[in-house]
């Protein structure tokens, strides 16, 4: 399974919080549970619910997979210098003195 497919199982946009991964992963359980199957659909429901778990489980390991910054951005001081130090180099710099145009 893909994480794709993963995704797209469990109803979920390209951007999820782990909050709404987890309210995905218990809709699609309690909709799947062979517990809540009909009489003669038993086994259906536990290979649905086979692939809901493998989904989570996919979706969850990609997302442990990742470091977050764990700290809050403070705001610079000056916006200017910030700014110049990003994207003040290559393409995006200024034109340099005595260049022709």
């Amino acid at each position: 399974m893909t994480l794709e497919e993963a995704r797209e199982l469990l109803g979920l946009d390209r951007r999820a919080t782990r909050k709404e991964i987890r309210s995905a992963y218990r809709r699609a359980a309690r909709r799947w549970h062979p517990d809540r199957a009909p009489y003669g659909a038993e086994a259906e429901y536990r290979a649905r619910m086979q692939e809901v778990n493998a989904a989570y489980q996919k979706i969850i390991k990609f997302i442990e997979d990742y470091r977050y910054h764990l700290a809050e951005a403070e705001a610079p001081d000056d916006y200017q210098k910030w700014w110049y130090s990003r994207f003040g180099v290559g393409v995006w710099s200024p034109p340099k003195k005595g260049a022709q145009e």
